[in-house]
């Protein structure tokens, strides 16, 4: 399901935001006309979901425990 794929993306220490941005752009680049969006949408959610941490990931492990250090309350 969609669901389980955005919150295995979610789990690697992307927020929603920039899941919304990921996917968007990946969707753009690796549409093949004549498929469907929903099967684009759902392959890069699915690269999203699985893709190894590596040194060159989007955040640092430093910046991921700052920021839910700063999360607000409320």
């Amino acid at each position: 399901m969609r669901s389980d794929q955005i919150h295995r993306a979610l789990a690697h220490g992307i927020n929603r935001f920039e899941v919304c941005s990921l996917v968007s752009k990946g969707v753009r680049r690796t549409h093949k006309t004549g498929s469907r969006f929903e099967d684009s949408i759902n392959d890069v959610l699915q690269y999203l979901g699985v893709r190894e941490d590596d040194a060159d990931s989007i955040h640092s492990a430093a910046e991921i425990a700052t920021a839910k250090k700063m999360r607000s309350a409320a």
